[in-house]
This record gives C-alpha cells, structure tokens and sequence, in this order.
C-alpha cells in the first residue's frame, strides 16, 4: 500500500507556485484621528511601517475640515 502510494505521487507532475512580490515593502496604515489629533495606536503602525522602508501610504477619513490638521501631523 505504501509503495502505491509513492508510485503515484512521482507519476504526478509538480505543482509549481509563483507569488508576486513587489520590488520594495509597501505599507497601507488607517490614520484614526479624534479632534484633529491622531490615535496613539495609529501612530505606532505608521512608525512601525517606516521602520520597515519602503513606501508608506497613510489614510485619513474625515470631513473637510478635520483632514487638513492630520494631514500635517501625519507628514512629521
């Protein structure tokens, strides 16, 4: 039974698996904010992502006037 077994396994063609990999880390960081100053947690994730290298992107949802300030703090 065990000899079937590996028989049929090497009958098989290989399965081969290709990933896309981006040439450098990119990260995607949710900038919460409250009164136009940003979580604490958020900016732990977007120092952490800069740590990392590559490119940063951050995301901030608001109306437009609460964006702008963020922004600001988000860019020191």
């Amino acid at each position: 039974m065990l000899r079937s077994a590996s028989l049929l396994r090497a009958c098989r063609p290989a399965l081969i698996r290709a990933y896309a990999t981006a040439p450098s880390t990119h990260a995607l960081v949710f900038l919460e904010h409250r009164n136009g100053a940003i979580e604490s947690g958020s900016l732990a994730a977007l120092t952490a992502a800069q740590q990392l290298g590559g490119e940063v992107t951050g995301l901030v949802v608001g109306s437009p006037d609460q964006v702008p300030p963020v922004l600001d703090k988000a860019r020191k």
